[in-house]
């Protein structure tokens, strides 16, 4: 507040000599009007100072205060436009968004990233009734129920091109004691020039449509007799692509045999190679696949290393007996005359017309024998499919699958839908028989009915009536299934 002390110094200094001036001025001698004249000018002239030196005063005061608020405050650098700007789409680009579609994700802005999180849960029931020699021989079937499946997997893709899956199965099976084990394990290179995709790790060799297709979209509950020669999930690379618009897709890998991890025999000497592959065309594709022609063809050339090799079989029912079997009362075993070489050949069929399909499958196994020559064993289904709803089956023309099945309306008690309809009917049929090696045949009808409450709750309900035909025993067996199922 100085400079207002010395404002009012230098008015009281200028009052003081007007004053004076005007008080002891000498009237005779000068004209009065004259000198206050010059006093008023003088005064004037002393304010237009006084307000210049109040106004430097004033911003002298502004400029010291601007500078003690502002000392503490960190200088911001300048950032180039175009860099603040980069650095705002790569965060924006990175930021994972969720979303549900018919499971849970997690995807990057730009499509760079995912992570999906599924699962599944299938538990099954099932009742027999058995007749003939069967009930001597094996006693009488008890109904039962389990969790045929129980998984839980992670899926998506890291950096545009490397893909990734990692699946595990708490259901357990027979062989595992109930113990957990992961079922598709492996990691992925997409968009490679000429060869399209590489794929690395535990998965299923490409051999057999039904095999293939995620167990949650297949028509029935159990996959048909031509599955007993199906080569399982096993570890090896792979090259996959689909060419020409999708209407050519071809699968080839090399494995060694593995089964179900955690297992004793997964670095087992005894287990051999196999080469696989699988070529599908689609002469006839339209309206989005709602009418198609599949055909497909398949093989393997595997070498058992010495292995003991087994073909055995249940009447498509989890819970049931496995009446076929090339080890049981044979006279000559494979597992005896340990196999040199073993030759699959599998053939597949789909047709799709709207709501109503048509698919069949064949596979050939010829084993070469150390002992007693080659040996053929074989297998196959087919059936037919019709949705009541006007559903269509849904087809996957870049692995040569099917998919999820979406009904047009989702079950509503309080919008009176009821989701969709399906009816099935399939006939299938095996022959475990080969000179000396009996292991049986057995023929099979399945009647099926799926209700599909929305895209992920489906309940199924299975009818089979089999005809088993052994050397040393033979019976019909009537077995009635139902399965509970969530999956997403």
């Amino acid at each position: 507040m100085g400079y207002k002390k010395t404002i009012l110094v230098v008015m009281m200094s200028v009052l003081f000599s007007f004053f004076a001036n005007f008080v002891f001025a000498d009237d005779s001698k000068e004209n009065p009007t004259q000198r206050e004249n010059e006093l008023m000018q003088r005064i004037e002239l002393l304010e237009k100072k006084v307000q210049e030196l109040e106004s430097l005063l004033k911003g002298k005061e502004q400029t010291t205060s601007a500078t003690k608020t502002t000392e503490n405050i960190p200088v911001k650098e300048s950032v180039p436009a175009e860099t603040a700007e980069a650095k705002k789409e790569e965060k924006t680009s990175n930021e994972l968004v969720s979303q549900w579609k018919d499971r849970l994700s997690f995807k990057s802005q730009d499509g760079s990233f995912e992570l999906q999180v599924g699962g599944r849960s299938q538990l099954d029931w099932a009742f027999f009734d058995n007749d003939g020699d069967l009930v001597s021989v094996f006693g009488e079937e008890d109904d039962g129920t389990q969790f045929r499946r129980a998984r839980i997997d992670f899926s998506g893709k890291i950096y545009e091109s490397v893909f990734y899956r990692m699946e595990f199965d708490f259901a357990g099976d027979r062989d595992m004691e109930g113990r957990a084990k992961f079922t598709d394990t492996y990691i992925g290179i997409s968009d490679i020039p000429y060869v399209g995709n590489i794929q690395v790790g535990h998965f299923r060799e490409p051999f057999g449509m039904e095999r293939l297709t995620n167990s949650n979209y297949n028509t029935f509950m159990e996959r048909g007799f031509n599955d007993v020669f199906n080569p399982k999930r096993n570890v090896g690379i792979m090259l996959f692509n689909s060419q020409l618009q999708n209407r050519l897709i071809w699968q080839a890998g090399v494995f060694k045999e593995t089964d179900d991890f955690p297992s004793d025999n997964d670095s087992d000497d005894d287990q051999g190679y196999a080469v696989t592959g699988r070529v599908v065309g689609l002469p006839w594709y339209e309206d989005k696949g709602r009418k198609l022609l599949h055909l497909g063809l398949a093989y393997s050339h595997r070498n058992p290393d010495g292995a003991p090799f087994r073909y055995r079989t249940n009447p498509e029912c989890a819970l049931a007996f496995s009446y076929l079997d090339t080890d049981r009362y044979a006279r000559f075993r494979i597992a005896d005359a340990v196999a040199d070489d073993v030759d699959l050949i599998g053939t597949e069929l789909l047709w799709i017309y709207g709501p109503f399909s048509i698919q069949a499958e064949h596979a050939l196994s010829y084993v070469d024998t150390n002992f007693g020559g080659t040996r053929e064993f074989q297998g196959g289904y087919i059936y037919t499919s019709y949705f009541l709803t006007g559903e269509n089956r849904t087809y996957n023309n870049k692995m040569a699958t099917l998919s999820r099945i979406k009904p047009n309306k989702n079950f509503s008690p309080k919008k009176g839908s009821w989701g969709a309809w399906e009816l099935g009917l399939r006939y299938s049929w095996i022959d475990l028989d080969s000179e000396m090696i009996r292991g049986g045949n057995e023929q099979n009808w399945t009647l099926g009915l799926n209700w599909y409450l929305n895209p992920n709750t489906r309940i199924f309900l299975n009818y089979t009536l089999a005809n088993i035909d052994h050397d040393l025993y033979d019976g019909n067996l009537g077995i009635l299934q139902t399965r509970f199922q969530i999956d997403f």
